[in-house]
């Protein structure tokens, strides 16, 4: 697959795996998906190879008194290939390295 073919594929299996969690998870909203370069040096803590370039990356925050359990996120993310970083004001999603089966058990 081109380069072009794979990062399409990654950045759909993302948006599926976001779209899961948010059915997961209603009270989420997103704070920050795509970045531009330029944007993306603005904010502090910044990497210059961050997902949030890819669109393969975003914040999240819940409405108040309704943030999941770190573990609980985490476990329904990997199910998705989604790993999760808790920060100070928001949780960062990222697309994982593997892919994994897109049938999930929705129980």
């Amino acid at each position: 697959m081109d380069d072009e073919g794979e990062h399409m594929r990654r950045y759909s299996r993302f948006v599926w795996g976001m779209y899961y969690l948010r059915t997961r998870f209603p009270t989420m909203s997103v704070t920050s998906w795509g970045r531009s370069p330029a944007h993306n040096k603005t904010l502090p803590g910044s990497v210059p190879d961050s997902l949030h370039l890819e669109w393969c990356a975003a914040d999240v925050v819940y409405d108040p008194g309704t943030q999941p359990e770190l573990g609980t996120l985490q476990a329904a993310a990997r199910q998705v290939g989604i790993k999760v970083r808790r920060e100070k004001d928001h949780d960062h999603l990222e697309q994982a390295g593997d892919f994994p089966s897109l049938e999930v058990d929705h129980v």
